[in-house]
C-alpha cells in the first residue's frame, strides 16, 4: 500500500517543531527512532507504507529523509506528553504504526466525508430508543470480549475497509453466540461483491453490510482472503448462511447498553483525531471533532477505575491501544463521547444463545494484512444486492449522486423498510493518486 502524504518533506518540516538541540540530544533521539522502525509498531508501519520515505515525492537525500522522520518524531513525541497532561483518565504513547504521521496524513487515513442531503434524512427518520434507570446504568457490566466467541483482532491494513471488518466482525460474533460455533469470515468479499453496502476500499454503510450479509452469507476468509483492495467479485467460494435476521438501527448510549446485553454490535465513531492516533490504555474522557469517520464494534460496557465506559473493538490490529481495544467514557449522553453512542447497527439473532461456544479458530491470521492485492479473478456472491458502486440507494427507492466532500455531524439514513430506520453516514477517504485508501470510518 502506497498512502501518498499530504505534506512534502519541506511543507511538513517547516510546520514542525524545530530540530535544536545539542548534538547529544540529536543522537539520543536518533537512536529512539530506529529502535521504534525495528520495532513491531515500526515493522508494521513500513508494511502499510505510513514511513514518510516510502511516500515523499520529493527527491530526498538520506540527510533529508532522516531530518524528516527525526521531526516528525520528535512531534510525535511532544503531541503525546500533552495528551497524556490533557487527559488524566487515560495513557497515550507513540509506540504504534502512526507514529510519523502528522495530523492531516492521520485525518487522511481515517476520515470520510458525507452527503449532506443523507445526513438531513436521518435527522428526519426514527430511531430505536432505549430508557435505563440510573441504577441499571451504574449497576450493569458486560464484556464480550473475554467470551470464546470473541475473535483475534485484525488490521484492515490501508483500505477503507473499517465497514466490512465492523459488520463480519459483528455478525460472526453473533453466529457464535447462537451456535457454540466462531467463523473466521471474510471482509474481502464484503469489500469486493456487496456494492450496495460500500465502496470497496472508499467506505460503506455498516448496516447495509449486515443486509447484505444477512440475505447472502459470507465465505470463510481461507476461503475469500483479505488483500487490501477492491479487486473483483469472485463466485466460487462457499457461503455460509449465518444465524442472524433483520437489521436494527439504534442511537443513544442506553440503546447501545441494552443491545451489548444480547451481543456486540457496530457502531460509528470520530477517531480521525490524536487521541486515537495515540491511545495506549485507559478510558477516553474527552474527544475532540464531531464528526463520524470510523467503524469499530462494541463489545461492551462497565466500569473501569472508576470511569463508566463502552469497550469497543478496532480493526488497526494488537499493536494499536489495549491490544486493539478502546475504552471511551459512558454516561455523558448525547451522541457519547467520540460520538459512539450517535449509531449504532447489529443484526438480529436467530436462535437462542448456545451454552458452550467453542474456542477461537486456530487458523486465524496474523493481525498484518497481506498488502499484495492478488491477480486472481475474486470470489463471492453472485446475488449481490447491487451492482452499481457508483450510486447511492434513496428513500424512495431512487439514486443519488456520490457523496460530496462537504462533512456533516450526522450519519446517513437507510431506506425506510416497514418500520422506519437510521442509515448511518457512509465513509470513504479523499481520493489520493494511485493508492489504497485507509478507512476514514464508518458511516452506518
Amino acid at each position: 500500500m502506497k498512502l501518498i502524504f499530504l505534506t512534502a518533506f519541506l511543507a511538513t518540516a517547516s510546520s514542525a517543531v524545530a530540530l535544536e538541540m545539542s548534538n547529544a540530544d540529536r543522537a539520543a533521539l536518533t537512536k529512539e527512532l530506529e529502535q521504534w522502525k525495528s520495532s513491531h509498531a515500526g515493522k508494521s508501519a513500513e508494511s502499510l507504507g505510513l514511513l514518510p520515505s516510502q511516500n515523499t515525492e520529493e527527491a530526498l537525500t538520506e540527510e533529508a529523509k532522516l531530518e524528516d522522520e527525526l521531526t516528525r518524531f520528535a512531534n510525535a513525541k511532544q503531541v503525546v506528553a500533552d495528551l497524556n497532561k490533557k487527559h488524566p483518565g487515560a495513557t497515550f504513547d507513540y509506540n504504534n504504526q502512526f507514529a510519523l504521521l502528522n495530523a492531516h496524513e492521520f485525518q487522511a487515513y481515517v476520515k470520510g466525508s458525507f452527503n449532506k442531503e443523507q445526513a438531513r434524512r436521518v435527522l428526519r427518520a426514527e430511531h430505536e430508543e432505549t430508557t435505563l434507570t440510573q441504577s441499571q446504568i451504574e449497576a450493569a457490566d458486560k464484556d464480550w470480549s473475554t467470551t470464546k466467541c470473541m475473535p483475534p483482532v485484525k488490521n484492515q491494513g490501508g483500505c477503507g475497509s473499517c465497514w466490512a471488518f465492523a459488520t463480519a466482525g459483528a455478525s460472526a460474533m453473533g453466529h457464535c453466540i447462537v451456535t457454540g460455533k466462531l467463523l473466521d469470515l471474510s471482509e474481502q468479499q464484503l469489500v469486493s461483491c456487496a456494492k450496495g453496502a460500500g465502496m470497496g476500499c472508499q467506505g460503506g454503510w455498516p448496516n447495509k453490510a449486515l443486509d447484505y450479509i444477512s440475505s447472502t452469507g459470507l465465505c470463510s476468509a481461507k476461503d475469500y482472503p483479505y488483500t487490501t483492495s477492491d479487486s473483483s467479485c469472485k463466485s466460487t467460494c462457499a457461503k455460509t448462511k449465518l444465524s442472524i435476521g433483520k437489521t436494527v438501527d439504534i442511537r443513544g448510549e442506553s440503546a447501545i447498553q441494552k443491545a451489548l446485553d444480547t451481543q456486540p454490535i457496530s457502531v460509528t465513531v470520530e477517531a480521525g483525531n490524536d487521541v486515537w492516533q495515540h491511545y495506549k490504555s485507559g478510558v477516553v474522557q474527552s474527544c475532540p471533532g464531531a464528526q463520524s469517520d470510523h467503524a469499530v464494534i462494541a463489545v461492551g460496557y462497565g466500569t473501569k477505575d472508576g470511569q463508566q465506559h463502552f469497550k469497543i473493538r478496532n480493526s488497526w490490529g494488537a499493536n494499536w491501544g489495549e491490544g486493539g481495544y478502546m475504552y471511551l467514557k459512558r454516561g455523558g449522553g448525547g451522541k457519547g463521547m467520540c460520538n459512539v453512542a450517535d449509531g449504532g447497527s447489529y443484526p438480529t439473532l436467530s436462535g437462542k444463545p448456545a451454552s458452550n461456544p467453542t474456542d477461537s479458530p486456530s487458523d486465524y491470521p496474523s493481525d498484518e494484512p497481506n498488502d499484495e492485492p492478488s491477480d486472481e479473478p475474486s470470489d463471492g456472491p453472485t446475488d449481490e444486492p447491487s451492482d452499481a458502486p457508483t450510486e447511492y440507494p434513496s428513500d424512495d427507492g431512487s439514486t443519488t449522486d456520490m457523496p460530496t466532500e462537504d462533512p456533516t455531524n450526522a450519519p446517513t439514513t437507510r431506506p425506510h423498510t416497514k418500520r422506519p430506520r437510521t442509515k448511518h453516514p457512509r465513509t470513504k477517504h479523499p481520493k489520493k493518486p494511485h493508492t489504497k485508501k485507509p478507512c476514514p470510518g464508518a458511516s452506518n
